[in-house]
């Protein structure tokens, strides 16, 4: 018998078949005849006529007839599915088949939660059928869900063509379920002794509902005297869970020697109906012990500081003999009244039993330096009742100042300067000191006359260090010619001691005149000469001529007084700057001073007479410049 070809996915079935065992699709119309395979030629059978040779009007005709899967058309009820366990929840999805072939549509959930199982009923359609198909929701077994609202997509899709799909929306709702939950304190007795604080656990157990509880808690004892303290005061227990919390409380202790029972009720206030819980509190106070007073130490006993240092120790109050808690206050005493006491806390509550530890200080007034005391003293602890006390040394000691120990020095010890200024350098040495020394730099001369000035004026010089300052000297300079040494004090104090050192500053003042005197002189010398030899410039001088004139000038003949007094001036003014240079050997400048007013009075007597003055001024000038010279040629004494 010839097979049936399913039409959708060409899958070969039997002659009987009346859906595809493959895609499922109907095939109950498909002629077996018409879906057998076509007869080889080959095998003499007749061939079918080909598709592709076929003219393109019969081809889309063809393919117009071929069956295929459309996207399934579905719809649902809005209403909220309620699901809860052993409670399945359904609704209905309207569906159509808009396919031309029989299809199976598949209904299932996507990205569905994991305690979430979904099924439908049976969805094989035939093509254009409609048919409302119910879909049940229902929770996997042993898994606990949560009270909750929300929305679940379904996918609607064709089982011949997967790709053909539509979805939908369900809302899916999960109602709240379970008893309230059972809370249980641990431990269920609770005993102190000898104390008012203490603590118990109290157990929400929500493990039976599916949904959280909130409740505010609080607590109750007949007399309403004991307080309580809930770690956290509101508690949140989440489904299917137990929390735990924490309960502490402060109870009135009972008088010494008697025993008290009370009933502590945690009530928790929530949404719903109170939940509560019930614990037995005893308590027992012992007898009142024998007071027994507290002991102190010192450790250690034996201090020592250096400079006012303030050494740090440690009292020890010792309360392991006691019954009862000690409460003290701790203070010191010397018989001096040289200490000063500092305690990290100066009352203290020691516990029965223990030893309490105080961090103290003791300062103390530093000794004349390079000197040591003894200073003994008492911690006194104080229970308002009794005092116990205990002693102590108090050692103090000074080091030395540094400037003890510090040298200064002055470089160069001695500066010699023709300048009105001279620099130094001071030093001072703190290489064989202990501390920091703070010096002030000051100096003054001998005469009290010197201005000093030190670059920096102050020092702060680390140990093992040497410290150095530019000492700027300003002082009048000597006279010209002279030499003046001054001696110089410096000194570096600390306020309380100095140390000093000395240096010399000579200064000389060079002697100009009698450079100036003999520039001088023979300038005016030179200058004299060139003024008496102007007359005579560009003129031929004849000897006979000179002296008829002299001879006619002393017979009275007055035209010739001119020439005589001209070429007598001349031989005079010659003469004259002669003996100015020969004045420059003499030291008192006599014979200088004494040719040069010579030397003008005979420049202006011979122009007087009517001589040539065409050399005057440099006559006059020379006799001046030269009279200049004998005057710096006098010698000056010293100051």
């Amino acid at each position: 018998m010839a097979d049936r070809i399913c039409p959708a996915c060409g899958a070969p079935n039997t002659a009987t078949a009346t859906f595809c065992r493959v895609c499922d699709t109907y095939i109950d119309w498909t002629d077996p005849a018409a879906t057998a395979p076509s007869p080889d030629p080959a095998d003499g059978g007749t061939a079918e006529p080909d598709e592709s040779s076929a003219e393109p009007g019969e081809a889309e005709a063809a393919n117009r007839r071929d069956p295929r899967a459309e996207v399934p058309v579905a719809t649902v009820d809005d209403a909220v599915v309620v699901v809860a366990p052993g409670a399945p929840g359904t609704t209905t999805v309207d569906l159509r088949n808009a396919s031309d072939i029989v299809d199976g549509i598949v209904i299932h959930p996507e990205a569905a939660p994991s305690w979430l199982v979904v099924t439908h009923d049976d969805a094989h359609l035939m093509p254009g059928e409609s048919r409302a198909v119910g879909v049940t929701f229902t929770t996997r077994p042993g898994v606990l869900v949560v009270a909750q609202e929300t929305s679940v997509p379904l996918v609607v899709r064709s089982s011949v063509d997967p790709e053909k799909l539509t979805q939908v929306v369900v809302r899916v709702a999960v109602p709240r379920v379970g008893p309230p939950p059972t809370v249980s304190p641990r431990p269920a007795l609770v005993h102190l002794e000898d104390t008012t604080d203490g603590w118990f656990t109290v157990s929400f157990d929500n493990r039976e509902a599916n949904f959280p509880r909130r409740y505010r808690l609080a607590m109750q004892d007949p007399e309403d005297v004991v307080r309580a303290h809930f770690l956290p005061p509101v508690v949140d227990v989440p489904a299917g869970e137990t929390v735990d919390v924490g309960v502490r409380f402060v109870a009135p202790a009972p008088e010494p020697g008697r025993n008290v029972t009370r009933q502590l009720t945690v009530t928790g206030t929530g949404d719903d109906e109170p939940v509560s819980a019930t614990a037995t509190l005893t308590q027992r106070t012992s007898a009142a012990p024998v007071h027994v007073p507290v002991t102190l130490r010192l450790e250690p006993s034996h201090l020592r500081a250096t400079d006012g240092e303030a050494p740090v120790f440690d009292v020890l109050v010792d309360n392991r003999a006691g019954h009862s808690g000690a409460k003290v206050t701790l203070t010191g005493r010397d018989a001096q009244r040289l200490v000063a006491f500092s305690f990290a806390e100066t009352r203290v509550v020691v516990a029965p039993g223990t030893v309490a530890t105080v961090r103290a200080r003791a300062r103390s007034t530093p000794p004349a330096p390079g000197t040591t005391e003894s200073r003994p003293f008492a911690v006194v602890a104080n229970d308002g009742t009794s005092e116990v006390e205990t002693a102590g040394i108090l050692e103090v000691s000074a080091r030395a100042a540094p400037i003890t120990t510090a040298r200064i020095r002055v470089e160069p010890s001695t500066l010699a300067t023709e300048h009105r200024q001279g620099t130094f350098l001071v030093q001072v040495d703190n290489r064989h000191g202990a501390d920091t020394l703070q010096v002030q730099l000051a100096g003054a001369d001998e005469f009290g006359r010197a201005r000093l000035t030190f670059t920096p004026p102050a020092m702060a010089i680390a140990p093992g260090q040497v410290g150095t300052a530019r000492l700027l000297v300003d002082s009048p300079t000597p006279p010209a010619g002279t030499t003046s040494s001054r001696r110089l004090r410096v000194s570096a104090s600390d306020g309380r001691a100095a140390v000093e050192a000395e240096a010399v500053l000579a200064q000389s003042t060079p002697d100009h005149r009698p450079a100036a005197k003999r520039w001088l002189v023979v300038l005016g010398a030179l200058l004299a000469m060139v003024g008496a030899l102007i007359p005579w410039l560009g003129e031929m001088i004849d000897p006979d001529s000179i002296v008829r004139d002299a001879t006619n000038a002393f017979g009275g003949d007055a035209s010739a007084y001119a020439g005589t007094a001209t070429a007598g001036s001349t031989v005079l003014v010659f003469l004259l700057a002669l003996l100015m240079l020969l004045g420059l050997n003499g030291s008192s400048g006599r014979g200088i001073r004494f040719a040069a007013l010579l030397m003008v009075i005979v420049a202006v007597a011979a122009a007087v007479v009517g001589a040539d003055t065409r050399g005057l001024p440099l006559v006059l000038l020379g006799a001046v410049l030269g009279f200049v010279g004998g005057v710096l040629a006098r010698s000056r004494s010293p100051r």
